[in-house]
């Protein structure tokens, strides 16, 4: 099973990657709609996430987690920011963030349980850290999107409402998703069933 997650990523990671060369590639054509050239060349890199991580922070993401990355990259940046499915159907936009606050929030949980691997007595500030991660992450991206705004006059931040509104809004949606996964892993780890395999393990 394990290894055929391998292969579905990649497979995944390879139709991210050829579809951002593509956009590249049309963006370079005179005369067509493809004019994101700086959000093309972001997808590219953002496959390449996983690795980053692994090299820059000596830390592994699981193969279920990286999956549901890769998944969770299509809609929201490939569709939603590369293609304009955004302006098409805005809530789009809200679910992805949403969906970031929760794929943010098990990442920082995978995190946490290997820096703490021996400390049994830090789930506590385990919760706390997955929340401020999901937290920073949403702060990062939104800077981003400003950043993309103002220097290549792309509209990342105006695909709803403008400026203040859409930027507060995109936060509290992924706060609120990664405060939803957290008190639901706190429950998983908290429960007797859970408790017990461990015990057994």
């Amino acid at each position: 099973m394990k290894q055929y997650l391998k292969q579905i990523n990649l497979c995944i990671k390879v139709i991210i990657i050829t579809v951002g060369v593509l956009l590249s590639i049309l963006y370079l054509v005179p005369g067509t709609q493809f004019y994101k050239i700086w959000s093309y060349l972001a997808t590219i890199a953002l496959a390449f996430a996983p690795e980053i991580w692994r090299h820059v922070f000596h830390l592994k993401a699981s193969d279920e987690v990286e999956l549901a990355y890769y998944i969770f990259l299509i809609p929201a940046m490939v569709l939603g920011i590369d293609l304009d499915i955004y302006k098409i159907w805005t809530p789009l936009d809200k679910i992805a963030h949403l969906s970031s606050g929760v794929l943010t929030a098990v990442v920082a949980w995978e995190v946490a349980g290997q820096a703490y691997a021996k400390k049994p007595g830090a789930k506590w500030f385990k919760y706390l850290f997955m929340i401020c991660f999901v937290a920073m992450t949403a702060a990062v991206w939104e800077c981003f999107e400003y950043g993309s705004d103002r220097l290549f006059g792309t509209h990342m931040q105006e695909l709803i409402s403008v400026g203040l509104d859409d930027t507060m809004q995109d936060i509290l949606f992924a706060i609120g998703g990664g405060i939803l996964t957290t008190g639901l892993v706190g429950i998983l780890e908290h429960s007797p069933n859970t408790k017990k395999k461990k015990k057994k393990s």
